[in-house]
């Protein structure tokens, strides 16, 4: 059965334009036989204070789409590689290297008693 309701947002690179790289994002719905795009997205000047609202809410599927575009257009996590699981997980081995180590050759490293 199809869903009554699909909504796509997606990324992709753009072209090189006066030295500059750039990504373009695109919004599409579906709505039984209707097809709708997003338009351009307009600012419009508020007062200092002003409660902003959200301009657009996405679920999880379509936020991983879209990282996953992202991705694709060459954009990575400005807090180093991989993610946090994999970065522990390392940590973690580390540990257990100086450990062994440490219990074989007799070695102390700071912190370890």
């Amino acid at each position: 059965m199809e869903r009554e309701v699909e909504f796509k947002i997606r990324a992709r690179r753009g072209d090189i334009v006066f030295g500059r790289d750039y990504i373009k994002l695109f919004a599409y719905q579906k709505q039984r036989n209707q097809r709708f795009v997003a338009n351009k997205l307009e600012l419009r000047e508020v007062s200092e204070g002003m409660m902003l609202e959200s301009f657009l809410e996405i679920d999880n599927h379509q936020a991983q789409q879209l990282m996953d575009d992202l991705w694709d257009c060459g954009l990575r996590p400005s807090e180093g590689s991989g993610s946090a699981g994999a970065m522990k997980a390392v940590e973690r081995h580390l540990d257990d290297m100086r450990s062994i180590i440490s219990a074989k050759l007799n070695i102390k490293f700071n912190g370890q008693a």
